[in-house]
């Protein structure tokens, strides 16, 4: 799936997807990594573009990723993450996103997700 950029912020990179593949991105992140469990986190876009996640704040961990949506919205669609926990609920909605990327470690590893939204607020799917 085509990229705009890749960009390297300490020992991770990030490849930005381009808004008209979101809904591909989501969906092929969650076929692949379904049930696996992760970890969401939120912080300040500033602090994760330093790479500094100590001030995240933890909305779920250990859960089993179901599903990442892109959800119609004008003029993008919201983002989605839900995790299966006795039946599926969403663990967190990204409104109004700018952007999203994929975390990949230097080798190439995929280690998540990152949602950056308008309101400067990061959201991180971390894979274990």
């Amino acid at each position: 799936m085509p990229h705009a950029d890749t960009q390297s912020r300490g020992a991770t990179r990030t490849e930005a997807v381009l808004p008209a593949n979101w809904p591909a991105a989501c969906a092929e992140f969650a076929q692949r990594h379904q049930g696996v469990l992760i970890r969401v986190l939120t912080l300040p876009t500033a602090a994760a573009e330093r790479g500094d996640i100590g001030s995240a704040q933890e909305v779920a961990a250990g859960l089993p990723l179901a599903e990442v949506a892109s959800v119609a919205a004008v003029p993008l669609p919201n983002i989605d993450i839900r995790v299966s926990n006795d039946g599926r609920h969403t663990v967190q909605r990204v409104e109004r996103p700018k952007a999203l990327a994929l975390e990949k470690a230097p080798d190439g590893t995929l280690l998540g997700l990152r949602i950056d939204d308008a309101d400067g607020v990061t959201t991180l799917v971390r894979l274990p």
